[in-house]
């Protein structure tokens, strides 16, 4: 995704949180219609569920990253606004994972497999010794090679 395609429905940088507690629900999510079964409780407060370091609630659609509850998205998400300073943090912290989790999926046989290197590794040397003019002379007491 480009710098200049800042587009809250596509980028999902600010979905990336490193704890359980990453978006709280506030008080105006109240009459908001978020099932209590993809919220958390902590410390009497109500959270986003998280799964694999991202809401859960952040899905793929093809290239696209989506929000799942996006007309029903809590207040601390609503907040976030394009070009802000957050999002441009979150961008410059998480874009990295939003972009990794838009890569395609490889499923065996769906084309989309790793391709086969295009040489056989290379089997290990036989042990040997190396040829005594290759030798380095010792050392002395200081580090330096004596003739």
């Amino acid at each position: 995704m480009t710098d200049h395609a800042l587009d809250c429905t596509r980028c999902g940088a600010c979905c990336f949180g490193t704890h359980a507690k990453y978006i709280a629900l506030l008080p105006e999510d109240r009459g908001r219609d978020i099932p209590a079964d993809i919220t958390t409780e902590a410390d009497g407060r109500r959270y986003m569920a998280m799964a694999g370091g991202h809401c859960a609630q952040l899905c793929r659609d093809g290239d696209r990253l989506v929000c799942g509850i996006y007309e029903n998205r809590p207040e601390a998400c609503r907040a976030y606004r394009a070009g802000s300073f957050e999002c441009s943090r979150a961008r410059q912290h998480r874009l990295h994972l939003a972009e990794a989790m838009r890569l395609p999926i490889a499923i065996p046989g769906d084309g989309l497999d790793p391709p086969a290197p295009l040489v056989e590794p290379i089997a290990a040397a036989p042990e040997t010794a190396l040829p005594e003019a290759w030798a380095l002379p010792p050392q002395g007491r200081f580090g330096r090679y004596e003739a």
